[in-house]
């Protein structure tokens, strides 16, 4: 059998010293051999470093982030259905309202450093194509963004949602929002990394966003992304400041949500520096998986209590430097793995009945890949 993965990153030289990327790639698996076949070229675009597709695959549209002259950034829609992906819009950002500098960190000398440059380029697109919807969480800009799409897929109109916030670590110097996707029921959800909070919002047809509830997390704690349950009503927030992850309780009722324990990502006395990157669920939702920047791992959780509890049951090296995204392979036998600063990528075994992971193919060679997303069925 053959998967498919649509894989991309930046394609300047900021991060990668040499970079060769030019976009978004078709990354196909071999699941009979065991490794990455080929890496083909899909669609040429600047720093697609996050896309999405719609959970209905049949629409064949994909959102992604880009940029335009290296610091002005914004979202993009896809066409998927030729053999090459075609653009069809694009709605770069403004500006006005971009945090000016912030700490960073640069894990090629282990040192934060004050970043210059005024990107407005989000960090993270969702596409709702029902509606006809992305939203976007712009870590720059500390705000939500929706943009409303036509019956040709081109963007109409545009909402901004500015927040404000901070934390008591240097990252969390702004809100730097970093996550925004649906929920179940349709509502949206967002992270403010920097001010360490969840959002919830209802979403009208056109976009238009009303705040639910806000929720406090622990100082420090950092949400970067979250894994959505769809067979509970539990929610996995994954906390890149604090490398750890947490298991809360949405209710659909009301929208609030109950935080009820948080995991270390890392090992007991690790000194380094390490920021939680990903964080994934299986088909069946009984492991979880977290990949850590700076440790340069993958965590392995088995989910306990029909969904309430954790249990760390693997910690396994990626082989690379900074190890940012992942995605399981359509039968979730394998998960391939990009380590951005080493240029490669890494491809494991996953035992299904235990959830562990063995390495299966080693430096697959592809540069400053940040973004993995398992797209067979979307790509046929």
């Amino acid at each position: 059998m053959l998967d498919k993965f649509l894989i991309g990153g930046y394609t300047s030289d900021n991060y990668t010293p040499n970079n060769q990327s030019e976009g978004i790639y078709v990354a196909t698996l071999d699941t009979d051999e065991a490794k990455i076949v080929s890496i083909e070229p899909y669609v040429k675009l600047d720093n697609p470093a996050f896309f999405n597709f719609d959970s209905n695959k049949s629409n064949h549209k994909l959102v992604t982030v880009l940029t335009k002259n290296e610091n002005t950034g914004g979202v993009g829609i896809i066409d998927t259905t030729q053999s090459e992906g075609k653009l069809i819009d694009t709605k770069m950002l403004v500006q006005k309202g971009v945090t000016p500098a912030y700490e960073a960190y640069d894990a090629s000398t282990n040192r934060y450093f004050w970043n210059e440059l005024s990107y407005t380029v989000p960090s993270y697109v969702y596409l709702d194509a029902q509606r006809r919807i992305i939203f976007a969480a712009n870590y720059n800009t500390n705000a939500v963004h929706t943009f409303k799409l036509d019956n040709q897929w081109h963007i109409t109109s545009q909402h901004n949602y500015p927040i404000e916030g901070s934390g008591p670590e240097v990252e969390q110097d702004h809100a730097h929002i970093h996550f925004t996707r649906l929920l179940p029921d349709g509502r949206l959800i967002v992270c403010g990394l920097g001010c360490d909070k969840l959002f919830v919002y209802d979403v009208a047809d056109n976009g238009e966003l009303t705040l639910v509830t806000d929720f406090d997390t622990k100082p420090g704690f950092g949400p970067r992304q979250i894994a959505i349950a769809q067979k509970s009503n539990y929610i996995y927030v994954l906390g890149e400041v604090a490398s750890r992850v947490a298991v809360a309780e949405y209710d659909h009722d009301t929208g609030r949500i109950t935080w009820l324990n948080d995991y270390s990502n890392i090992p007991e006395g690790y000194v380094g520096h390490n920021g939680s990157a990903a964080i994934r669920l299986s088909a069946d939702e009984r492991f979880l998986y977290v990949s850590n920047r700076g440790h340069n791992s993958l965590t392995v959780y088995q989910i306990l209590d029909n969904g309430r509890q954790l249990e760390k049951i693997q910690q396994i090296k990626t082989e690379g430097v900074f190890p940012r995204d992942f995605s399981l392979s359509k039968d979730n036998h394998y998960l391939l793995c990009a380590n951005q600063n080493s240029n490669e990528l890494i491809l494991y075994h996953r035992d299904l009945q235990s959830g562990y992971l063995s390495v299966a193919q080693r430096h697959i060679k592809h540069d400053a890949c940040v973004r993995v997303l398992e797209a067979t069925d979307f790509l046929a």
